[in-house]
């Protein structure tokens, strides 16, 4: 059956621009049209597609089905905001924005232009992660109530060198690397409305933190803590338990502990713990590996994508689900800063 290809453009082709590139070409019913950088490089000459050095030259000469936006933090919301203005479907990775006021104004913008916006949380989009909700919205686990997340891991110099944005505040490991895995926890356990939360400094100098940790409460009374770091070496971080992407090395850890008054659960690796009938502390535990089928999760919200642009479908994660993760960044932030408990407010 023949049907027409979505065309897609990739704003930004940095590391992950060219992942949303590298996830286009696995994606049947898309097709890339065009790329958008400041300069044409190596990597970009490599790429089959037309070359543009603004969004709104592509606009002139394109016709665009939907846009990926994979620019450094900081110009998200300026770019997200031209590609709305062009009325087209933009995705744009995460964080939506540096801050909830600018995401606040590109969901009033594209409200207006009627264009939809969706976010680049892409482990949303991992097979596993629907397996552990349905564990945990079956009651498999009983009553969630705590939860600790481990976000650490060794960036090396040269990481930072790549890019100055990257040494800047909102560069951080909060914002770049945990904010992933506190979408998961909306994802998993709904809002957070209360945050206590401690940073260091980046022990290079950096204009950002390298250490963060904190005690989150969840409106459903659930207590997570979490740690993060890009400057220590270890094996407890998402990238290196998921074997979400082959460059990283994989350890049999876990970076995800969830305590129910039933069973506990470690992620990536979906293992649940449970006590015999009626047991205990002092009685035998046992572990069970949930089986899943895995699927790139990267070109399985390509493939979402395309179907929202086609209304099949409706984004999974929204603007408006982005704009509760970063407030409760702000709010890591805000407790760090002044060492007090902060509340949020829906």
């Amino acid at each position: 059956m023949n049907y027409k290809k979505i065309k897609l453009a990739v704003v930004g082709v940095g590391d992950m621009g060219l992942k949303h590139i590298d996830a286009i070409k696995k994606t049947k019913g898309a097709v890339l049209s065009a790329v958008v950088d400041l300069k044409e490089n190596s990597f970009i000459k490599k790429i089959n597609s037309n070359f543009y050095t603004s969004i709104r030259d592509m606009f002139k000469f394109e016709k665009i089905d939907g846009v990926i936006v994979a620019t450094p933090n900081a110009s998200h919301f300026r770019d997200g905001l031209e590609v709305i203005k062009h009325k087209c479907t933009v995705l744009i990775e995460k964080p939506i924005t540096t801050n909830s006021k600018d995401t606040e104004k590109l969901i009033s913008v594209a409200k207006k232009m009627k264009v939809e916006i969706l976010v680049g949380h892409h482990r949303r989009h991992n097979p596993l992660m629907q397996k552990a909700k349905e564990l945990i919205d079956n009651n498999i686990l009983g009553k969630v109530r705590t939860i600790n997340i481990n976000c650490q891991m060794y960036k090396p110099d040269n990481y930072f060198k790549q890019a100055v944005w990257k040494k800047k505040d909102g560069a951080g490991p909060v914002l770049v690397n945990l904010i992933h895995d506190l979408d998961l926890m909306n994802f998993l356990f709904g809002r957070i409305i209360k945050v206590f939360s401690i940073s260091q400094n980046s022990l290079r100098g950096f204009k950002n933190e390298d250490v963060s940790g904190a005690v989150l409460e969840f409106k459903s009374g659930i207590i997570a803590t979490f740690l993060s770091s890009d400057s220590v070496v270890s094996p407890w971080s998402w990238e290196l338990t998921a074997r979400e992407n082959e460059i990283y090395p994989s350890t049999e850890e876990s970076s995800y502990l969830i305590g129910g008054t039933k069973a506990s659960m470690s992620l990536p690796n979906l293992k649940l713990w449970q006590h015999s009938k009626n047991g205990h502390w002092v009685t035998p535990i046992s572990s069970t590996n949930y089986p899943y089928k895995f699927s790139d999760p990267l070109a399985n919200q390509i493939e979402h994508f395309c179907n929202v642009i086609k209304k099949k479908e409706k984004p999974i994660i929204t603007a408006s689900i982005a704009k509760d993760t970063i407030e409760v960044i702000e709010a890591i932030k805000l407790s760090s800063k002044t060492k007090k408990l902060v509340e949020l407010k829906y």
